[in-house]
């Protein structure tokens, strides 16, 4: 119970470090997501303002897939280091890269084609 306690308190900051880091990759492109992780409302208007092929890229493969990696990475990292789990192969990198990309495309398409619709 305090292995799972320790990884979410240390991946927390590690999430809102990354949201930050991605509104900072997007400024060069036209992009403006706000720079605190903290304003729902104001990044929730910034990704409805998006189109589908943008919003697929940043919101699903960027936000949601390369964080889903991260964290991962993160966790399988705290695992081996300190909880002796089993050691982070090459082959299970790349299966834990394509899974994340795929994840993210997979909810970026969800999500995009979701909020586009007429209600």
């Amino acid at each position: 119970m305090v292995k799972y306690v320790i990884e979410i308190l240390i991946a927390l900051p590690v999430f809102l470090l990354w949201l930050t880091v991605v509104s900072i990759l997007v400024r060069p492109f036209g992009i403006q997501l706000p720079m605190t992780p903290f304003s729902w409302f104001k990044r929730r208007s910034a990704f409805q303002a998006l189109t589908f092929p943008q919003y697929l890229i940043v919101g699903g493969v960027l936000c949601f897939g390369c964080g889903t990696l991260f964290l991962s990475a993160l966790s399988r990292y705290l695992e081996w280091r300190y909880w002796h789990g089993s050691a982070f192969t090459s082959q299970d990198l790349a299966s834990e890269i394509f899974s994340s990309l795929m994840a993210g495309v997979l909810f970026g398409s969800i999500v995009g084609l979701g909020r586009n619709t007429p209600k």
